[in-house]
């Protein structure tokens, strides 16, 4: 085409580019005997080769290694046939992020009307090096520790379970707090809540310090009781486990409740609800 214009304006050929919208080393290229298709080719068969080679390797990767093999095409000309060639990586879907909505942190005035429930990780110092799971149950207004205990594996039908033990001699609360673990997403924990009128509140994902009471709850079990001792079997850690908590909400003074007792906070609140109702 830009021959034919040349011969007919009798232009230049740096004219006639402009004019047509060419850029002069294509054209240039062209005369050459270069034909765009052959090299298009060329790096099709480049990328098969190397993909091919180095399975997990994604674009950027191939590119720069292709020119560091001295091949001079630029990005977006390779990225145009690693398109063509659908060879993008096959990524495995990621599961949708938990969305929440920020709810109140304000710890509930009355007793047993709001449990935070977690879990921590540890394990037994022992012949097995044994990993357990150990389970925290708190009230939210008193501070009391409700249920602390370890097991090798908690499902969700075991946190039913347990649930419904510390209900048993607590009677159940309005809701519980908790983070967005499996067990807790669990359709069983879901219909154990609507089956005894418990309302479930998720914290926002990744954000422990919505929960911060439960947080703090296990950090000083951590601290006062898992980080002191080697356990050499479940019968012993869960021992333990007891002493302390007997001690957490009996003797321990707690700042946050004016360096009280849990077990104190809940007889001054129970006597105050009697002397009302004799009122």
């Amino acid at each position: 085409m830009i021959d034919g214009v040349k011969a007919k304006r009798s232009v230049s050929a740096r004219r006639s580019c402009v004019v047509l919208g060419f850029r002069r080393q294509t054209y240039c290229r062209r005369r050459q005997g270069h034909r765009p298709e052959e090299e298009d080719g060329m790096v099709a068969d480049l990328l098969r080769q190397v993909t091919g080679r180095f399975v997990c390797w994604g674009f950027w990767m191939v590119f720069h290694y292709l020119r560091r093999q001295s091949h001079p095409w630029n990005h977006k000309r390779v990225y145009r046939i690693w398109k063509e060639l659908g060879l993008n990586l096959r990524l495995k879907p990621q599961r949708p992020k938990i969305r929440r909505k920020f709810l109140g942190l304000l710890p509930p005035k009355q007793i047993n009307e709001g449990w935070a429930v977690d879990f921590l990780s540890d394990w037994i110092i022992g012949p097995g090096g044994e990993k357990v799971r150990v389970i925290n149950i708190m009230d939210e207004c008193s501070r009391k520790a409700l249920w602390t205990e370890a097991y090798r594996s908690i499902c969700a039908t075991m946190l039913t379970q347990i649930l419904d033990l510390v209900a048993t001699w607590r009677g159940y609360p309005a809701y519980i707090r908790c983070d967005n673990g499996p067990e807790f997403i669990s359709e069983k924990l879901r219909q154990w809540a609507e089956d005894n009128g418990v309302e479930i509140r998720f914290i926002q994902a990744g954000k422990p310090s919505q929960n911060g009471l439960i947080e703090r709850l296990n950090g000083t079990l951590r601290t006062e009781c898992l980080n002191l001792e080697w356990f050499r079997s479940m019968e012993e850690l869960n021992e333990q486990i007891q002493e302390w908590t007997v001690i957490y909400n009996t003797i321990r003074p707690h700042s946050s409740i004016g360096y009280q007792t849990p077990d104190e906070l809940e007889l001054k609140q129970q006597n105050l609800y009697f002397r009302a109702v004799a009122a």
